[in-house]
């Protein structure tokens, strides 16, 4: 199973929030990227997780 982990910051204190879909985990991360917050999404696989460009 993937999930998406996006990991939002603004003043320094990373929030995370999660998501089983792709483009959900992509429209959350435009949302908070709109007002302002630095946003990185990573995707956790059963083999690891990295840094994905969504």
């Amino acid at each position: 199973m993937t999930r998406y982990q996006i990991v939002y910051n603004k003043s320094g204190y990373p929030l995370t929030t999660w998501s089983n879909n792709p483009d959900q985990a992509h429209e959350l991360a435009e949302k908070f990227r709109k007002v302002g917050y630095s946003v990185d999404v990573w995707e956790h696989t059963d083999k690891g997780a990295h840094k994905t460009s969504l």
